[in-house]
């Protein structure tokens, strides 16, 4: 990991990112997530089974129902609402942009979020408590595995639950900013350690996987 991929992206610049202290142990933990592809996919009118089988070389078989995510290897899938999936990745935009595209010619339109999200991910004893203060959605049936988009301190986002006290946050760009403010403060009761880090990237001169080669 190069020193630049992890610095915090450019919608956050000027923010305080150092936390809030706590004595003791931080109960949220706010990991900024940089290195982060995003890609649209839109199924064709009566073709969304078949862009589903065509996703194997990026390790899925189909696309997930309403409200769910799956993940291969370093990729995620995740519904976006409508007629909408997301497909998450750490390796370069242009690359897997072209590989998508090929594969899914014909059945599906493949456009770029290019740099149009903030990713953050959010664990810790009191993340489900946080969470809550800001989420509209019944936490208590929003369980590991589903993805929503909906609102969050009055934010439009894009929201995976990962595990019991985990979850990953696509914010856009735009609203970053506001979003962190608000983070901050809400967090502050609980203490907040920040930790900003690049997605799991390829090293310089290692070989890409079958689904990326041109």
């Amino acid at each position: 990991m190069c020193a630049a991929e992890a610095r915090p992206p450019f919608c956050l610049e000027g923010l305080e990112l150092t936390g809030v202290p706590s004595a003791q142990p931080a109960g949220v933990v706010a990991r900024i997530v940089t290195g982060t592809t995003v890609l649209r996919i839109m199924p064709f009118h009566g073709k969304a089974t078949a862009t589903g089988a065509a996703l194997t070389p990026f390790g899925f078989t189909n696309l997930p129902g309403p409200g769910r995510f799956s993940e291969a290897s370093e990729n995620r899938l995740a519904w976006a609402a409508g007629n909408c999936w997301h497909l998450i990745s750490p390796h370069p935009a242009l690359v897997l942009e072209q590989e998508l595209k090929q594969v899914l010619a014909g059945l599906a339109a493949v456009s770029s979020a290019g740099g149009g999200f903030l990713r953050l991910r959010i664990s810790g004893t009191a993340a489900c408590a946080l969470m809550a203060k800001g989420c509209v959605l019944d936490l208590d049936r929003f369980v590991p595995g589903r993805s929503a988009v909906s609102l969050m301190a009055h934010t439009k986002i894009h929201l995976h639950r990962c595990a019991d006290a985990e979850f990953d946050l696509l914010i856009p760009a735009s609203h970053a900013a506001s979003f962190w403010e608000w983070l901050t403060m809400s967090a502050a009761e609980f203490g907040l350690a920040v930790q900003t880090t690049a997605a799991a990237v390829l090293e310089d001169g290692a070989p890409l996987p079958a689904a990326l080669s041109a």
